[in-house]
């Protein structure tokens, strides 16, 4: 019994064990996976002797003998002559010059940089020289505007037009009363031989009253006739402002008068006295012609009268064309703030208002300069 152990042990030692389907004449796992490899295409070690877990009786560790130097061509396992060595060195390389190409960058962006800082620095220097010269313009141009806005308040406040009309001048009238009259007196007190009376001192006294009451008298016959007499001025037309009236800025313009936009809602209003006088006497008519002796008051718009009296309507020889031009103007611009409602307390203020603007056109026509054109 121990023998036939003895000989089992040395069996499984020197050769592969057979068990199962090997001892029926089945195939053993071993080959079955050697005939799939051969059939499928592995290449799978044999049973046996040969397996991976039955080395051979007679192995023994592998000899290596003495290294040899010598290097296959194209490079070995490792070396500076290796494929991937060479790679590895030209993206080295590669990264080198991109570090020192990105240091040139920096550097000169770095200098870019500083000289843009310095330019920033003169522009914003610039920039403040420029924001304290704009400063400085616009106070003096807010004192420009202020004095002229100031100029125009004090020509609207202390507004006066004159302008006089060509009167004939009474002289018959003078020479009767000044000279014709004492000359009778003479030749008569002659012809009565009264001449001792006419050289007394008295009788000097007498004459020179006369011949001021003459002067006088006729100065005032000629005013109340509308003539000049001699060595006095002709008639003279004036328009003066007397107050000035506020008004709110509240659109109150007439519908047929509203048509545009409004660009003036302050009109301006004041009111003007009309003087027409002859040596010191006023001469102020009626619609009938009778004499009043007082100044006529009306109201007019400044606003207004700035749009009519404009180098399209005003810029003519004759009087009469002005007058039309100033009624067809007045009766059309729709975009000053007149009161729709002063008509019905007695003022129009349109009306009023051209009449103004044609006294502006006598007083500039009779300057001095106008002759020249």
């Amino acid at each position: 019994m121990s023998q036939w152990r003895q000989k089992g042990r040395e069996k499984c030692k020197d050769e592969p064990e057979d068990n199962g389907p090997a001892q029926s004449g089945g195939t053993s796992p071993a080959g079955s996976r050697s005939n799939q490899g051969a059939r499928g295409g592995y290449n799978t070690p044999p049973s046996g002797k040969n397996a991976r877990n039955n080395p051979k009786d007679d192995w023994t560790p592998r000899q290596r003998g003495p290294r040899s130097n010598w290097v296959k061509k194209g490079g070995g396992k490792n070396g500076p002559s290796r494929g991937g060595d060479k790679a590895v060195a030209a993206a080295a390389q590669d990264a080198v010059s991109r570090a020192d190409g990105l240091k040139d960058a920096l550097r000169e962006q770095h200098e870019e940089t500083r000289v843009a800082e310095q330019a920033n620095m003169h522009l914003r220097r610039d920039l403040t020289t420029v924001t304290d010269d704009l400063k400085r313009a616009e106070e003096r141009l807010g004192l420009l505007r202020n004095r002229i806005d100031q100029r125009h308040d004090d020509k609207r406040r202390n507004f006066l037009c004159e302008w006089q009309d060509e009167t004939g001048r009474a002289i018959a009238l003078f020479l009767t009363l000044v000279c014709v009259v004492p000359a009778i007196f003479i030749f008569l007190m002659i012809y009565l031989q009264q001449v001792e009376e006419l050289v007394c001192w008295q009788a000097v006294i007498a004459g020179l009253a006369y011949e001021l009451i003459a002067v006088l008298a006729d100065r005032y016959v000629c005013a109340k006739r509308g003539y000049r007499t001699v060595g006095t001025q002709r008639i003279t037309h004036s328009f003066k402002a007397m107050t000035q009236e506020d008004w709110d800025f509240l659109d109150r313009r007439a519908d047929v008068m509203s048509l545009r936009k409004l660009l003036h809602d302050n009109a301006r209003y004041s009111v003007i006295a009309y003087r027409k006088s002859l040596n010191g006497v006023l001469l102020n008519t009626d619609k009938f012609g009778q004499r009043t002796g007082v100044p006529t008051y009306s109201m007019i718009s400044h606003e207004l009268l700035a749009q009519l009296t404009v180098p399209t309507v005003m810029y003519a020889d004759d009087w009469k064309i002005v007058q039309d031009r100033l009624a067809v103007a007045a009766k059309t611009t729709h975009t000053v703030n007149v009161d729709c409602y002063l008509y019905q307390e007695g003022e129009d203020v349109a009306r009023n208002t051209a009449k103004v603007a044609l006294g502006l056109w006598h007083q500039s026509s009779q300057r001095n300069f106008a002759s020249c054109f």
